[in-house]
């Protein structure tokens, strides 16, 4: 069973259907019964990929949703009228096969600016509901450079009655969400009403929209949360403390994807933490956060090793945050090494054995408020351009 459909009424499988050159599954679908009420949040891209355009119709509308199909190893991207076309056509087939009691969104992922394999495309939504044939598991037709599965589950104690959560991502490479992330599908068998879209988008900026693998926002960016409620539990009729434990629990199972997305991020060796404190707003702390995880100064000293404290100051001295150097204060795993505009003695030996680790820190104090924010990167590794100057051969 995915993760995604350990919550009461969901279903999720794929296959391979020719799509990836690899053989590998390419095609899957997630389906709710009942129909799920649907959060969502895209891309900021100004280019947005075929499948982002019509799903962002969908969401306006405001219906249920029963069927999410997604393809890998095409992003259905930079493709025109006729992308949009074939998306139309894509939720036609869907229709006609499985017959879905709600509305339907579509997710793609992989090259940009190639057109889908149409016949393909409509031979495997054909065997995704055709009985007898032998699926896989929809976590792995959504993954493209993603070298493990990025799945979460929780069971939670909401007054005395059982929710659950599950949730799946993929992304590996092109990672600085504005929004998401590459692909994430979250799901829960609590009953949400649709107000809940703010409070799902908060989660969103503090998990998915706080990761960076290489600073690249993808035009595909999409992340769902649906809640169809067949637990027999509503959100609105729980106490205080049960909403904000589902609140908390929510945004655990992201954080836990975004997280898994850092951890394989491609060529990445570390799994780096920078937390900011001190700021005059969340914004500026925020700046600074992602001016750190993006430099890529900072990020091939991650993978020496070597604490860099210059690098990363003068990262965070542009980010834009208002930002004073003689009440900045740095920490490396802990050790602090900077302060007052200056080095502090520390033992570099011992600073360097802790940047060996697989986990490593960034801890930035600008000294000027109360606010914070905490955001995830991994190094720069020599693999990553290997990865990246081969993708599409």
């Amino acid at each position: 069973m995915d993760d995604i459909s350990f919550p009461k009424g969901f279903r999720a499988w794929g296959l391979a259907c020719g799509i990836k050159k690899n053989g590998k599954p390419d095609l899957g679908v997630l389906v709710s019964e009942p129909p799920a009420q649907v959060f969502s949040a895209f891309t900021r891209n100004a280019v947005k990929a075929a499948p982002v355009l019509y799903d962002q119709t969908v969401a306006a509308a405001g219906r249920k949703l029963s069927h999410v199909l997604v393809n890998s190893g095409n992003a259905n991207a930079c493709t025109g009228t006729r992308g949009y076309e074939d998306v139309a056509a894509e939720v036609a087939l869907l229709r006609e096969k499985a017959a879905p009691k709600g509305d339907v969104m579509v997710s793609s992922t992989g090259v940009i600016g190639e057109y889908l394999p149409m016949e393909k495309i409509r031979d495997g939504i054909g065997r995704l509901f055709a009985a007898g044939e032998t699926f896989a598991p929809f976590i792995q037709s959504i993954m493209t450079t993603d070298t493990f599965e990025k799945r979460a589950r929780k069971t939670l104690d909401l007054d005395g009655k059982e929710v659950r959560l599950g949730g799946v991502a993929k992304g590996a490479g092109m990672i600085r969400p504005n929004m998401a992330t590459m692909l994430a599908y979250l799901t829960t068998d609590l009953e949400l009403d649709a107000g809940y879209g703010e409070t799902f988008l908060g989660a969103v900026e503090k998990t998915f929209n706080s990761i960076s693998v290489d600073g690249d926002m993808s035009t595909n960016d999409t992340a769902l949360l649906l809640a169809n409620g067949a637990s027999g539990v509503r959100y609105a009729s729980l106490s205080e403390k049960a909403r904000q434990s589902f609140d908390a629990g929510l945004r655990e199972l992201m954080e836990e994807l975004a997280k898994l997305i850092i951890r394989d991020g491609e060529g990445a060796t570390k799994l780096v933490t920078i937390e900011t404190v001190g700021a005059r707003s969340s914004e500026d702390a925020k700046a600074v956060c992602r001016a750190i995880a993006n430099s890529p100064l900072v990020k091939t000293a991650f993978f020496g090793g070597d604490a860099n404290w210059g690098r990363v100051l003068a990262a965070a001295g542009y980010s834009g945050a208002e930002l004073v150097p003689e009440k900045t204060a740095l920490e490396f795993c802990g050790v602090k090494v900077m302060a007052n505009g200056g080095a502090l003695a520390y033992d570099e030996d011992d600073v360097a054995n802790r940047m060996k680790a697989k986990d490593v820190s960034v801890k930035v104090d600008l000294g000027l408020g109360s606010a914070a924010w905490t955001y995830w990167t991994c190094d720069l590794s020599y693999d990553y351009v290997k990865i990246n100057a081969a993708y599409r051969t």
